[in-house]
């Protein structure tokens, strides 16, 4: 029995120049490199096509029986392809010991094949796009006529492939009995473990979904639909096994479908995680896209730090243990200028709740008077919490000089936390001994119970 067998049309390997190897050559030979890698040596598998027969050659009882066998079917998707019947058989009598292709059928798109014009057992299964359109709209093979070491796209596209080959002959367990065909039934996806719908993109973005995807699948997260065609009618069917739903954005149009998914995403109230690119120019995009982008669950950020995000909002961390403390011995000065006095209001409060004593400038009275509350709540706290948010750099970096005057006089050293905000002005300032925290939308008093932890306090 084999392990994989290529399916391909003969006249996808015609030589481009006389001595040269044609193209699926090149693309065999890199993959089988590649799966033999990630197996461990090139004997730990078999890899089955046949160089001799011509496109008009009938399929051999032999070849039928090599079909019948194997574990793993690679169709080279071509308009060559599917013109031929010789082909067309091969995957029939492939399909039919199968009672779903995921995991089984690999099809490698060589040209821009449409949806309509594929067998319809292909129409749910990932496939991997050996083509790109250029800026003047036409489409190009990767690697074509040979691939050279420039050719990234080409090479992502192998190593992809192989990792998933490789992937599907490690965990083959012996066939069970096929209770119906293919050809009997309509496929039905399972879900897996974990499982994210990354709604398919336009052509701009056909790269960055495919690094997407592949980056998740080696962290334990599948992803659907596993092609980039869009279809709305199996929307609601794909989100269902979904924990979450992903979209990629640009400043393209596209027929205002991104917002189309956006608006079925929001109706399953499924989580929502968006991405675009930090630099974006979307200044002459629709109003309607502007709008898209700029919403709330849109991430400015690199597609790796994107895909930590979506890891970590499907696997999320485990809180870290906190050791037992009594928030009572600790006295709490929420410090911050009167631009941020609000905010700084809402974290007493939010300390108050949890056990802690939490002090507060108060910012009435003369000037001296103001000053005197200050410099108190300085001599007598434990903790400063300095809240910066909104107030301009300078008058916190003032606080921070105050802070550090008074903190001097101290037999005993007070611990110092500053609580800077995303939009925050750079400070020019660092103090001695003092932690300085990003914060988010809203301050979490696990902030400060592993900052005390951390300092043994």
């Amino acid at each position: 029995m084999s392990d994989i067998f290529i399916s391909y049309a003969h006249i996808d390997n015609q030589p481009f120049s006389e001595g040269e190897k044609g193209w699926i050559s090149h693309l065999i030979n890199h993959l089988r490199n590649e799966i033999s890698r990630k197996m461990g040596r090139a004997e730990n598998y078999e890899l089955w096509m046949d160089f001799r027969l011509k496109g008009s050659d009938e399929l051999t009882p032999a070849i039928e029986d090599q079909l019948a066998k194997t574990h793993a079917l690679v169709i080279l998707l071509s308009p060559g392809w599917l013109a031929s019947e010789w082909c067309q058989r091969e995957l029939k009598v492939f399909a039919q010991h199968l009672a779903h292709p995921a995991g089984r059928v690999f099809v490698v798109e060589l040209d821009q094949i449409e949806l309509k014009d594929k067998p319809p057992v292909l129409h749910d299964l990932l496939t991997y796009r050996f083509w790109q359109k250029t800026d003047q709209e036409r489409i190009k093979q990767l690697g074509y006529p040979v691939p050279l070491k420039e050719h990234e796209a080409y090479y992502d596209r192998i190593r992809d492939l192989s990792n998933d080959l490789a992937t599907s002959l490690k965990a083959k367990q012996p066939a069970a009995p096929v209770a119906a065909t293919l050809t009997q039934t309509e496929p039905t996806l399972q879900p897996a473990q974990a499982t994210i719908y990354v709604a398919p993109v336009n052509d701009a973005l056909y790269e960055q979904r495919a690094s997407l995807i592949s980056n998740l699948r080696q962290l334990g997260i599948a992803a659907l639909p596993l092609n980039n065609d869009w279809d709305e009618s199996k929307f609601a069917a794909d989100v269902a096994l979904c924990f979450h739903f992903v979209q990629l954005l640009d400043a393209g149009w596209s027929y205002g479908i991104p917002l189309k998914q956006h608006a079925l995403a929001m109706a399953t109230g499924k989580p929502i995680a968006q991405w675009r690119e930090t630099k974006l120019d979307f200044s002459a995009a629709r109003a309607e896209q502007k709008s898209l982008l700029l919403g709330a669950t849109v991430m400015a950020a690199s597609l790796t730090e994107f895909t930590r995000h979506i890891q970590e909002k499907v696997f999320p961390k485990p809180p870290d243990p906190i050791p037992p403390r009594d928030p009572e011995d600790k006295l709490v000065f929420v410090h911050a200028c009167p631009n941020d006095i609000v905010s700084a209001r809402e974290v007493a409060n939010e300390l108050g709740s949890k056990g802690y004593t939490a002090l507060l400038p108060i910012y009435q009275g003369t000037a001296s008077d103001i000053n005197q509350k200050i410099e108190r709540n300085f001599k007598r706290c434990d903790v400063l919490l300095m809240l910066h948010r909104q107030a301009p750099a300078d008058l916190v970096e003032d606080c921070l000089l105050d802070a550090r005057r008074q903190i001097k006089q101290r037999e005993q050293k007070p611990h110092v936390l500053i609580c800077q905000g995303e939009q925050a002005d750079e400070l020019g300032i660092v103090l001695a001994g003092a932690l300085t925290l990003p914060c988010r939308e809203k301050f979490e008093t696990r902030c400060l119970d592993l900052f005390l932890q951390e300092v043994g306090a």
